[in-house]
C-alpha cells in the first residue's frame, strides 16, 4: 500500500521515517533504540517525553528550537506545570493520551491566534511517536515539534502565554 505523506516538512518526514526504521517491524521502538547521535540534525525540534506511573508527563529533552519557541528550558518539569491555558493544556495532554492508549504515531497541527487581531501568528505540527520497553506498555513519547511564524513579530514573544488556537490536522498514523 503505497500512501501520500501527511507531513509538509522534511524533518517531520525523516523522523517518522527513523521511528519506523528503529521499530524494525516492532509495534514500536524503545527509548534505547534512539540514538541522538544519528539523528543530529533533527535534535534541534525534537523531545522525549516520559509518562510517569501516575500518568502524568515529565519532558526528559528538549532541543534547542523548542527551548526557543517555549521561552523556556522544561527539561525535567511536567508538562500540566507549564503548559498555557487550561483550554491548550487539555488539547495537547489529550494528543499526549491517544498516542499513549493507541500505541501509534499521531500527527497534529495547529493554528495561533493573535487575540487583537484574530489572525494566524504562529503554526505548529507536531509528531507523536510512542517508544515501548516491551512494544506494549508505552513509557515515553519520541517528539518532533516544527514553529512555524507567520507574524515574524511573535519570535519575540514566548509560548508560553495563551493564545487562541485551532487544530487544523489531526491523524493518527
Amino acid at each position: 500500500m503505497n500512501r501520500q505523506s501527511p507531513f509538509t516538512d522534511p524533518r517531520l518526514e525523516q523522523t517518522y521515517n527513523y521511528w519506523r526504521e528503529k521499530a524494525a517491524g516492532r509495534a514500536m521502538p524503545s527509548r534505547a533504540d534512539i540514538d541522538p547521535i544519528e539523528i543530529p540534525k533533527l535534535l534541534p525540534d525534537v523531545m522525549l517525553v516520559e509518562r510517569t506511573a501516575d500518568g502524568r508527563y515529565r519532558y526528559r529533552l528538549i532541543g534547542t528550537a523548542n527551548q526557543t519557541a517555549h521561552g523556556i528550558n522544561a527539561t525535567g518539569r511536567f508538562l500540566d506545570e507549564v503548559l498555557p491555558g487550561p483550554d491548550y493544556a487539555a488539547h495537547v495532554l489529550s494528543l499526549y493520551d491517544e498516542c499513549v492508549e493507541t500505541g501509534r504515531p499521531l500527527y497534529s497541527e495547529c493554528l495561533f491566534f493573535s487575540p487583537a487581531r484574530h489572525e494566524p501568528e504562529r503554526h505548529t505540527k507536531v509528531l507523536f511517536m510512542p517508544l515501548s520497553p516491551d512494544g506494549d506498555t508505552v513509557n515515553m513519547i519520541f517528539v518532533i515539534q516544527i514553529f512555524l511564524y507567520i507574524d515574524r513579530a511573535t519570535r519575540e514573544r514566548h509560548f508560553v502565554d495563551a493564545r487562541p488556537y485551532k487544530e487544523i490536522t489531526h491523524i493518527l498514523l
